[in-house]
C-alpha cells in the first residue's frame, strides 16, 4: 500500500490572492473520498474538517480546493455551483474522477445557523445521519432532498465521484464548522466505522 501524500495545483492567481486545488490521496484507494470544494476563505473551516476527517480514517482521500484574497470576496471569486466542477478544468480531481468511491462525503458552508445534511444518498440514511448529528452540535439539524441546499443533482460532484451515484452533501453554519467541526467529524467517523455511510 502507497502512503498518501499531499499534492497541490494553482489553478488561478489575483494581485492579491490565489485559488488553489490540493488532493490528498494514495492514488489507489477507492473506499472514502471527503471533499471541500469551497475551502480557504470561500467558506471557512470546510478544508481544514476534510482534511481532519480524511487524516482519522485508514483508508481515505480527500479533494479541496481553497480560495484566499485579501482585497476581493473569495466567495465572489471562487464559489462555482457544486455541479459546476468539471475534471477537465481540475486537474487533480481529473485524477480521481473515474475511481469510483464506496463513500463521498463533501463538506459546504451555510450563512443559516443549522446543519443541513443532503447529497443523492438514500433518504433513510440522510435522516439517521441528521438525528445522530442533532445529538452531537447545537444548531437545529435537518435533512433535506429538494430545494437550493440539497445537492441531489447528478451533475454535483459529491454525487458522480460515488460509486452509486449517492454522495454525503453537509450544509453547516459557520459555527458548525469551526466551533463544532470535532464533533461532526466524530460522528461521521462513527458512522463510516459502524458501515452506515
Amino acid at each position: 500500500m502507497t502512503p498518501a501524500s499531499f499534492r497541490t495545483h494553482r489553478l488561478e492567481e489575483t494581485d492579491t490572492g490565489h485559488y488553489t486545488e490540493l488532493l490528498y490521496d494514495d492514488g489507489d484507494t477507492d473506499e472514502i473520498l471527503v471533499c471541500a470544494a469551497h475551502g480557504g476563505h470561500v467558506e471557512p473551516g470546510t478544508a481544514e474538517q476534510a482534511l481532519d476527517l480524511a487524516a482519522r480514517l485508514p483508508r481515505a482521500s480527500c479533494w479541496a480546493c481553497l480560495g484566499y484574497d485579501e482585497q476581493r470576496s473569495p466567495f465572489e471569486l471562487w464559489h462555482p455551483p457544486s455541479s459546476a466542477f468539471s475534471p477537465d478544468d481540475y486537474p487533480l480531481l481529473g485524477e480521481i474522477a473515474d475511481r469510483g468511491f464506496e463513500t463521498v462525503v463533501s463538506f459546504h458552508g451555510l450563512g443559516d445557523d443549522r446543519v443541513l445534511v443532503g447529497g443523492g444518498i438514500d433518504t433513510d440514511t440522510k435522516r439517521y445521519v441528521s438525528d445522530r448529528l442533532a445529538d452531537a452540535v447545537t444548531p437545529p439539524v435537518e435533512p433535506v432532498s429538494t430545494g437550493p441546499y440539497a445537492g441531489v443533482s447528478p451533475d454535483n460532484f459529491v454525487n458522480w465521484l460515488a460509486r452509486d451515484g449517492g454522495g454525503l452533501q453537509l450544509e453547516q453554519s459557520r459555527t458548525v464548522r469551526i466551533d463544532e467541526r470535532e464533533a461532526v467529524n466524530s460522528v461521521l467517523e462513527r458512522l463510516l466505522a459502524e458501515d452506515v455511510l
